[in-house]
C-alpha cells in the first residue's frame, strides 16, 4: 500500500481514503480499513474506531466482529488501552479533555448482576481511568442518546460496531468522518459505504468526503 509507505517515511501527514468495498479488497470479510491498517502497523487490537462529529463522536471498542464473539474482547486491558488513545489524542490534536461516557453491553446493564461484564470489567476499568481522565458510566445504551443525555458527552464508547453507530448516523447522516486513532499516521474517511448503487446517477453526497479534508487540515495546521 502506497500511501502507507508514503506515511511511515514521513513524505506525507496521512490518508484520506473514499469508501471502499471490502469485497473487492480484503480477503478476510470480517476486516475493514481500520482493522487492515491496524496489522500493517502491528498494533492490531490496540487501533481506535472513531466516528466524528464536532458535536458528539461514538466509538465502538469492538469493530467488525459477529456479535456472538463480542463479550469475549470485553476485557480490562483492552478497555483501558482504547480509552488512553482515544483520550490522548483528543488533548493532542482537538486541544480539549473529552468527557467520555462508556456504555454497558448487556440490555439495561443487566441490572449490574455480578457475574455481568459491567460488574466484572467496565466499571473496575472505569474507576481505573477516572485518576487521569473525565470518564463515566458505564450507561445503559437505550437511552444515552436521548437529547438532553447527549449534551453531557464529547465522546460515547460502546461496545460493539452498531450499538453507537446506529444512532450516530441516524442523528448525523452524512455530517461525520471515520477516524483511525492508534496507528503512526492520522488516517480518515467518509462514514458511509461506497453507494453502488447509485454510480452516474448524480445522487452522491460529497458532505463526508469534505469534512475528512477540513478535518485533515485541521489538526495537520
Amino acid at each position: 500500500m502506497v500511501s502507507h509507505s508514503l506515511c511511515l517515511q514521513k513524505k506525507i501527514k496521512g490518508i484520506i481514503n473514499c469508501p471502499i468495498n471490502k469485497k473487492n479488497l480484503f480477503k478476510n470479510k470480517n476486516q475493514g480499513v481500520t482493522e487492515f491498517l491496524a496489522k500493517k502497523n502491528k498494533v492490531f487490537n490496540s487501533e481506535v474506531m472513531v466516528i466524528y462529529n464536532k458535536n458528539l463522536s461514538v466509538v465502538p471498542i469492538t469493530t467488525h466482529i459477529k456479535l456472538k464473539n463480542v463479550s469475549k474482547f470485553i476485557k480490562k486491558d483492552f478497555l483501558s488501552k482504547k480509552l488512553i488513545t482515544l483520550n490522548k489524542f483528543f488533548i493532542k490534536y482537538l486541544k480539549k479533555t473529552p468527557k467520555i461516557g462508556v456504555l454497558g453491553l448487556n440490555p439495561h446493564n443487566l441490572e449490574l448482576k455480578k457475574n455481568s461484564e459491567e460488574i466484572k470489567v467496565i466499571i473496575p476499568t472505569i474507576k481505573l481511568l477516572k485518576k487521569s481522565m473525565k470518564v463515566s458510566g458505564p450507561y445503559p445504551s437505550d437511552t444515552v442518546f436521548l437529547k438532553d443525555n447527549l449534551k453531557k458527552f464529547d465522546v460515547i464508547v460502546g461496545m460493539y460496531h452498531d450499538q453507537v453507530l446506529s444512532p450516530f448516523k441516524t442523528l448525523y447522516n452524512f455530517n461525520a468522518i471515520n477516524v483511525t486513532l492508534g496507528l503512526p499516521y492520522i488516517r480518515v474517511s467518509p462514514d458511509h459505504g461506497t453507494g453502488e448503487d447509485i454510480i452516474k446517477k448524480n445522487l452522491a453526497n460529497p458532505k463526508s468526503l469534505v469534512q475528512c479534508i477540513k478535518f485533515f487540515n485541521k489538526i495537520n495546521g
